[in-house]
C-alpha cells in the first residue's frame, strides 16, 4: 500500500504532465519581448524540475521497501531498466539523441549557449533534458488505461482552441496585431509560427 507521501508525488506528477499538454500549447504572452517559444519552454522546464523533484522523493521514499523485498535492489533497477530499453522501441533512439546532443554540448565553441539555449529560444541542451525527463517519468508513472485515456483526451481539448484561434486569423478576425503577416497561411495561433502549428496539429490529427 502506498504511502500518504508516494500518492502525493504521484498527484504532482499526473497534475505536472497535465499542465504540461494544456499550458506549453495553449499559452503565450503578448507583454514579453518574444511572446512565444522562450516563455513557452521556461513554463516546461519549470514543470519538469516539479516533475523531477516529485519523483525522486517517491523513489526515496519507495525505496526501503524495494530493497527489503530485493536484496540486490540496485541489480533490480538496472533489470528493470535494461527491460524498459528492449520492450520500448523509442527509448533507445531517446538515449542516443540525448547522448549526442550532450557530446555537441562539450564540444561546442560555446557551450553556456549549446546548454541554455539562445535568448531568442532557449532550444538548448537543458531544454531537451526537460523533454527527455517528462518522457521517462510518463513511461515510469502512467500505467492505468484511465490515464491513457486523459492523456488523449487533454490532446484533444487543448487543441480545439488552438484550432479555432488558427480559424480566426485565417479570416482576419484576429483582434491583436502581430508583426508577421502571411497572406496565404495563419500567423502562428498561439505557437507564433505557422509551422510549428503544423507540427502540432500533425501530432494531435491522428
Amino acid at each position: 500500500m502506498p504511502t500518504r507521501l508516494v500518492q502525493a508525488c504521484n498527484a504532482v506528477i499526473e497534475i505536472g504532465w497535465l499542465f504540461a499538454l494544456i499550458l506549453t500549447p495553449l499559452f503565450f504572452n503578448v507583454f514579453s519581448a518574444r511572446s512565444f517559444e522562450p516563455d513557452k519552454t521556461v513554463l516546461l522546464r519549470s514543470i519538469a524540475v516539479i516533475m523531477s523533484v516529485a519523483w525522486l522523493i517517491r523513489w526515496f521514499e519507495e525505496y526501503p521497501a524495494r530493497r527489503s523485498t530485493n536484496n540486490n535492489a540496485v541489480a533490480g533497477e538496472r533489470t528493470r531498466f535494461l527491460r524498459l530499453v528492449i520492450d520500448t522501441p523509442c527509448v533507445l533512439p531517446v538515449l542516443l539523441f540525448l547522448f549526442s546532443y550532450t557530446l555537441s554540448t562539450i564540444l561546442s565553441i560555446f557551450p553556456r549557449i549549446s546548454f541554455f539555449g539562445s535568448s531568442s529560444r532557449l532550444q538548448g541542451l537543458y531544454t531537451v533534458i526537460s523533454y527527455a525527463v517528462i518522457f521517462f517519468i510518463l513511461l515510469d508513472t502512467v500505467r492505468t488505461r484511465e490515464q491513457i485515456e486523459r492523456f488523449f483526451r487533454i490532446i484533444i481539448f487543448a487543441s480545439i482552441p488552438i484550432s479555432l484561434y488558427g480559424i480566426l486569423q485565417h479570416y482576419q478576425l484576429d483582434t491583436l496585431t502581430w508583426s508577421m503577416t502571411i497572406d496565404e497561411r495563419i500567423t502562428g495561433a498561439n505557437m507564433g509560427n505557422p509551422i510549428f502549428v503544423a507540427a502540432y496539429l500533425i501530432m494531435v490529427v491522428p
